[in-house]
């Protein structure tokens, strides 16, 4: 589901600014390591105000803005046409993003989106998505600006989470699922970056419940294999509004 669905219920009136600097963000930073394979790729720039068309909405009306929309006038058949490549929200009107919206070439669906749930001027959650659909979300649930929690999609539906129990960097608990339901458990418990130990899950655990608890992880090349040498005992069951072209909109203080 998108954020934009479980947070916000925006009907904003539409600004025009003036010239200025557009909000900034402070990005979580991505693990790096074997646990962190196939990130799909975004394009950063597309919320940099530098070429594009600015359009700002005040949803409380309080004269100042609190959504941004980057426009990028594209040439298409010949014919110039305003894309959208970006949306910013300050969803709590303190002058800081925290909500953002990455776009695909044709502004039709979010490729990336970022959200910092705790108001501090840092993204907590990344949420990846590959043709309209969500891939891999990464959390950040101990608030240091590193990715602890990965969840693993396919199709849609959550196949793998992944966790950092003790903040080395590296997964040391995989939880994986079969048919939406939470199936089987591998835990490190030397280090050795490889499960030694496994859980079946109990009978009616379900997503939901499991992946309620805090969660980190590594990347597999598939997203519902076990990390190598480590497989478990084979399971018992197994569209952008037109724009205007205006100058970029007055920001808000920088995160």
């Amino acid at each position: 589901m998108s954020f934009s669905k479980s947070w916000l219920a925006l009907a904003p009136a539409l600004a025009v600014g003036a010239c200025g600097s557009t909000p900034k963000h402070a990005e979580m930073i991505s693990a790096t390591g074997p646990n962190v394979l196939g990130l799909p790729s975004v394009d950063r720039s597309k919320c940099d105000d530098h070429g594009k068309t600015v359009v700002t909405a005040d949803t409380n009306l309080d004269q100042k803005p609190d959504v941004w929309k980057f426009f990028q006038t594209v040439d298409v058949g010949g014919q110039k046409t305003d894309v959208l490549t970006c949306k910013e929200v300050d969803l709590n009107h303190d002058g800081r993003v925290d909500l953002v919206y990455y776009y695909d070439d044709k502004g039709a669906q979010t490729t990336l989106e970022e959200a910092d749930l705790d108001f501090d001027g840092k993204f907590d959650i990344s949420r990846f998505y590959v043709n309209g659909k969500v891939v891999r979300e990464e959390l950040d649930t101990n608030f240091d600006q590193k990715p602890d929690v990965w969840k693993y999609y396919e199709d849609g539906k959550l196949v793998r989470i992944e966790r950092d129990t003790n903040g080395d960097g590296k997964p040391d608990e995989w939880q994986y699922y079969e048919g939406g339901k939470l199936d089987r458990i591998g835990y490190d418990s030397t280090g050795s970056g490889k499960v030694d130990r496994w859980d079946r899950a109990p009978e009616g655990e379900d997503s939901e419940g499991a992946a309620a608890a805090p969660a980190a992880g590594a990347a597999a090349p598939s997203a519902t294999t076990p990390p190598a040498a480590t497989t478990p005992p084979a399971p018992g069951k197994t569209a952008a509004p037109a724009a205007a072209k205006t100058s970029p909109a007055a920001a808000p203080s920088s995160k």
